[in-house]
C-alpha cells in the first residue's frame, strides 16, 4: 500500500495543479506557484507580486510530459502555454479567495476528506475493487489511526486535505458568484420565443459585390470620416515591428535526383519479392496511409491528381506502377482491386510516397548560410547581410505580445515577446523549425495608442467601398419596392430588375437562413413584420452576405403556449446555468485584465 501511494504522489500533485480545467467546475485548482521570494531573474512570471519560479515551472513541464502518452504529447510551445495558464489562474483565484475572506473549517475539511475523496484518489488501484472505486477500502484506510503514524501515509492524507481544502475554497467562491445571477420569467419567455417562434418570408437580394468597383467613388474625406467615427477600433497596445530573412528547407536538385533514384530502388525491391504494404509502412511519407500499408481505400479517378489517377487506372489488379511524379513527390502505386460502383469505374489501391525534402547535407548547408547571415547582420547590419546573401526580408507589420509571426507559425510567440525587451536594430539568433531557418530584426517599437490613418487606409478603403456598393444595391431594390407598391408581385418586380425572388423555409430567430445568415438585421426585420407586410430596404455591410434585402412576411407561426408551460422550468434552469457561467467567466476576465502580470517565459522557453 505504501509503495503504491508513494508512486501516486506525483500524479496527485499534478492533478491539483490542473484541477482548474474550466471556469465553472467545482475543482478549480490549487496554488502550487512559487513562494514569491526568489530573485526575479529566475522568475518565469510574477502575478500580483507572487513569483512563478523557473524550478517550479520546469518541474510542472516534466510532470505533464511524463503523464502524457508519447503519441498524444503536444509540442513544447503548447505545454508551456498550458502550464502558464494553469499557474496564473490558480494564483489569481487563491489571491481573490484570501481577499474575500473565504475559509474552510476543520469540520468541513474532515467531513469531505472522509466522504468525498477527489477523483485522483479514487483512481488509485489500492482503493478499487474490480476497477471501480471502493468506498469501504478508502474508509478503512482513512479511519485507521495506526495508518497515520506512518510518515508516508500521513503525507498522503495531508495531500488529500490540501486538494480538498482548495476545492472547497473555490467551490465557495463559485457559489458566491453564482448567487448573484437571477433569471426572470420574462427572460425565460424570450428564450423560448427565440427558439420556437417562426416566420416564413419571401425576399429579393441585391448583392453588393455585383456592383463594379468603378461604379462608386471613395474620397479621402470618406476615409477620414470613417476613421474618426470608428477610431476606437484602431487602438492598439504596445507593439513591435519585425523583418526576417528566411531560409526554407527545400530539396536541392541533387536531393530531388536522389529521391527519384530511391523510388526506383524501392520498385526493384518489390519486384524481387519485398512486401509492398510492409515497405509502405516503413518508408512512405504519407502520414494518412503509411500506417495502413499505404492503403488509400477505394476512389474514383477525379479524386486524385491527374498524373496519379492516370497511372492508377491504367493498372490491372495486382500490378505495380512505374514511379509516378506529382507535386507531392514520387509514388509507387499498387492496385488491389478494380470495381464499378453506380456505373463509375473505381480502384482500390495503395501507394508509397517519397516527398521532396531536403537532405541532411542540404540542411547542414542551410544552417551554415543562416549562421553566416546572422553574424553579418549583427556586425554589419541587417540590410548589408540581405544584400550579400541576395535575398529580401519579409516584414511582419506590428505585432502584439503573445502573438506569433503569422507566416512562421505559432511557436514564434516567445521571440516576439523577447523583442519587447530589445532596442531597435537588435538581431535574433538563428531560429529553426521543421520548414526552415530564419533570423529576425527589430525594426520598430511603439507604445499603446491609435494606429494612424495612413497605416489602416487600405483596410478602411475596402470597407467604405463595400458600403457604397451596398448603397447602390439598396437603390436598385428601392425601385423594386416601388414596383411592388404599385401592384406588381415580388417575383415579377425582381425579374424586371435582373434579380431573383427567394423563399426559404420558415426559420426561428436563432436559426441560420440560406442566403441571409444568422442573427442579423434581416432576420430581426422579418420578425417585426406583420403577415403580408413589405419591409423597407435592409442593408447588410458586414459578414458573408453583404448587400441589400427587401422582404415580405408570408406566414408567422406563434409559440405553443402549452409547450412553453411544460418547458418553462427547464428553460429557466438552462438559462440560469448559462448566465452563471457567463458571470464567472466575466468575473475572471476582469480579475485577469486588472492583474499585474509579468510574463518572462520568452527568457526561458520557446512557445
Amino acid at each position: 500500500m505504501m509503495t503504491l501511494l508513494r508512486e501516486k504522489t506525483g500524479f496527485i500533485l499534478w492533478f491539483v495543479i490542473f484541477a482548474f480545467v474550466g471556469l465553472i467546475v467545482v475543482e478549480w485548482g490549487a496554488d502550487y506557484s512559487g513562494p514569491g521570494q526568489e530573485d526575479v531573474g529566475d522568475a518565469v512570471g510574477v502575478v500580483n507580486g507572487e513569483t512563478i519560479t523557473l524550478k517550479d515551472f520546469q518541474g510542472a513541464l516534466r510532470q505533464l510530459a511524463r503523464q502524457t502518452p508519447q503519441d498524444e504529447r503536444p509540442g513544447q510551445g503548447q505545454l508551456v502555454s498550458q502550464i502558464w495558464d494553469g499557474y496564473t489562474r490558480d494564483i489569481l483565484l487563491s489571491q481573490e479567495i484570501e481577499r474575500l475572506g473565504i475559509e474552510v473549517t476543520d469540520k468541513e475539511l474532515a467531513f469531505y476528506t472522509r466522504n468525498n475523496p477527489p477523483p485522483a484518489v479514487q483512481a488509485i488501484e489500492a482503493f478499487q475493487t474490480e476497477g471501480q472505486f471502493d468506498m469501504g477500502k478508502y474508509t478503512q484506510f482513512i479511519g485507521d489511526q495506526a495508518n497515520l503514524k506512518d510518515p508516508n501515509n500521513h503525507a498522503f492524507v495531508m495531500q488529500i486535505e490540501g486538494m480538498l481544502r482548495q476545492q472547497l475554497l473555490n467551490y465557495k467562491l463559485q457559489r458566491a458568484l453564482m448567487g448573484m445571477v437571477q433569471v426572470s420569467p420574462g427572460e425565460a419567455r424570450r428564450r423560448f420565443e427565440e427558439v420556437n417562434e417562426k416566420v416564413r418570408i419571401e425576399y429579393v437580394f441585391a448583392p453588393g459585390n455585383g456592383v463594379a468597383d468603378d461604379a462608386v467613388e471613395v474620397t479621402d474625406a470618406d476615409l477620414a470620416a470613417y476613421y474618426q467615427e470608428y477610431i476606437a477600433d484602431y487602438e492598439h497596445p504596445d507593439e513591435v515591428s519585425l523583418e526576417y530573412a528566411y531560409f526554407p528547407k527545400t530539396a536541392s536538385a541533387e536531393d530531388s535526383l536522389q529521391i527519384a533514384e530511391e523510388i526506383g530502388r524501392l520498385r526493384q525491391e518489390i519486384e524481387a519479392g519485398a512486401d509492398f504494404a510492409e515497405l509502405a509502412e516503413a518508408v512512405s511519407d504519407d502520414p494518412g496511409s503509411a500506417a495502413n500499408g499505404g492503403d488509400l481505400g477505394t476512389f474514383a479517378r477525379q479524386r486524385m491528381v491527374p498524373a496519379f489517377a492516370d497511372a492508377a487506372f491504367a493498372l490491372k489488379a495486382g500490378e505495380i506502377s512505374e514511379p509516378v511524379q506529382t507535386r507531392f513527390g514520387w509514388h509507387l502505386i499498387k492496385v488491389d482491386e478494380r470495381l464499378e460502383e453506380d456505373g463509375e469505374q473505381k480502384v482500390h489501391a495503395r501507394h508509397i510516397l517519397l516527398n521532396y525534402k531536403a537532405s541532411r547535407k542540404t540542411e547542414d548547408q542551410l544552417r551554415q548560410w543562416a549562421d553566416e547571415f546572422q553574424e553579418k547582420a549583427v556586425t554589419g547590419g541587417f540590410g548589408s547581410a540581405l544584400t550579400a546573401a541576395g535575398i529580401e526580408a519579409a516584414a511582419t507589420g506590428f505585432l502584439q505580445k503573445n502573438q506569433g509571426i503569422p507566416a512562421l507559425g505559432s511557436d514564434t510567440t516567445w521571440l516576439v515577446n523577447w523583442f519587447f525587451d530589445q532596442e531597435s536594430g537588435t538581431v535574433s539568433q538563428v531560429v529553426e523549425s521543421d520548414r526552415g531557418l530564419w533570423i529576425a530584426q527589430l525594426v520598430d517599437k511603439r507604445s499603446e495608442g491609435t494606429a494612424p490613418l495612413a497605416e489602416v487606409k487600405g483596410q478602411i478603403e475596402r470597407t467604405v467601398r463595400n458600403r457604397k456598393k451596398v448603397d447602390v444595391a439598396a437603390n436598385q431594390l428601392q425601385a423594386v419596392q416601388r414596383e411592388i407598391a404599385a401592384g406588381t408581385d415580388m417575383e415579377q418586380a425582381a425579374q424586371k430588375a435582373g434579380l431573383e425572388r427567394r423563399t426559404p423555409e420558415a426559420f426561428a430567430r436563432t436559426g441560420a437562413v440560406p442566403g441571409i445568415g444568422r442573427s442579423n438585421a434581416v432576420i430581426a426585420t422579418a420578425f417585426r413584420l406583420e403577415k403580408d407586410q413589405l419591409s423597407e430596404v435592409v442593408k447588410i455591410s458586414a459578414g458573408g452576405y453583404q448587400g441589400a434585402y427587401l422582404l415580405r412576411a408570408i406566414e408567422k407561426t406563434p409559440v405553443d403556449e402549452a409547450l412553453f408551460e411544460e418547458q418553462r422550468e427547464e428553460i429557466a434552469a438552462q438559462l440560469q446555468a448559462q448566465r452563471q457561467q457567463e458571470a464567472v467567466q466575466n468575473w475572471f476576465a476582469h480579475i485577469y485584465e486588472t492583474a499585474e502580470i509579468k510574463d518572462n517565459r520568452h527568457r526561458f522557453f520557446t512557445f
